[in-house]
């Protein structure tokens, strides 16, 4: 979260997640501390598994991309 330059509706600010996970300590083994992530938790375990997984894949992928083009420009 400490690179998080600018907050949206599902990317909370570092102060905003820290207040929704202070609401939420000893009450559930497992939640979503976010309400957005509540909305986002729900519409993916709608889906059925491979289409989860493809999706985790390509967001997964994407992020790798991102990180070797930063790194490719660094080292030029």
């Amino acid at each position: 979260m400490a690179l998080i330059r600018r907050s949206s509706f599902f990317v909370p600010s570092a102060d905003g997640y820290a207040r929704a996970a202070l609401r939420w300590i000893g009450c559930e083994p497992r939640y979503t501390l976010y309400w957005p992530h509540t909305l986002l938790w729900v519409v993916t375990n709608s889906q059925p598994e491979p289409v989860i997984d493809a999706w985790r894949l390509k967001f997964c992928l994407d992020i790798r991309k991102r990180g070797q083009v930063k790194d490719l420009r660094k080292r030029e």
